[in-house]
């Protein structure tokens, strides 16, 4: 079993959390719409899971779902902002733990100890060497079986792309006009087939 240790801490987000986050599931009308409409069909056949870990739970947009699906759930982010925000959301539910890490280890979890991991809207924005620690971590916490589900980016599929070579100047009138989609600060040096070969390197294996 892993040591239990304080990470150091980290500096608070600067981002303006007045929202808890909500707002990046406007397309959707709420984040209960975006759950139930385009998460939850894409993990059904995970849950319910015994222990569910939440990587960069944020204000705990998620977390309010999963842990309605677990016996436990740990929510571990490196922003203690976020951290603080969760322990008061879930401050009765006792089955739900928060805690602060350094953004790209899992110290205090045990070995296999992990059946569903679950990250939205964060490894989205991690780059390469942030993705291959985290998975290291994964190899290692999640049970033989378990599963997870990982939105992360694929801008680096499109390196070298036009869009890629036209300057900023010229870009953000195209995004206002719909020729282009928003980057939404995606991470450009991972990719689907990258991630796939770093899961490879770390004894994961991508279903889909």
């Amino acid at each position: 079993m892993a040591e239990t240790q304080t990470p150091p801490a980290v500096p608070r987000t600067k981002y303006d959390w007045k929202d808890a986050g909500e707002e990046w599931s406007q397309p959707w009308g709420t984040s209960a719409g975006q759950w139930f409409g385009a998460i939850l069909p894409r993990i059904r056949d995970c849950l319910p899971a015994e222990t569910i870990l939440e990587i960069a739970p944020g204000f705990g947009r998620w977390t309010n779902y999963l842990k309605d699906h677990c016996q436990h759930l740990w929510a571990v982010d490196r922003v203690a902002e976020c951290i603080e925000a969760c322990r008061r959301r879930f401050a009765n539910d006792p089955h739900v733990r928060c805690e602060l890490n350094d953004g790209r280890s899992l110290s205090i979890l045990p070995d296999a100890s992990v059946d569903f991991v679950f990250s939205f809207d964060s490894f989205v924005h991690m780059d390469r060497e942030i993705v291959d620690a985290y998975l290291a971590e994964l190899g290692r916490t999640l049970k033989p079986g378990g599963k997870g589900f990982i939105h992360h980016s694929n801008f680096g599929e499109f390196a070298g792309s036009l869009r890629e070579r036209l300057p900023r100047w010229l870009t953000k009138p195209l995004i206002k006009l719909n020729i282009l989609d928003w980057a939404h600060h995606r991470n450009p040096s991972m990719s689907a087939e990258l991630f796939r070969a770093l899961c490879a390197r770390h004894g994961l294996y991508c279903l889909t």
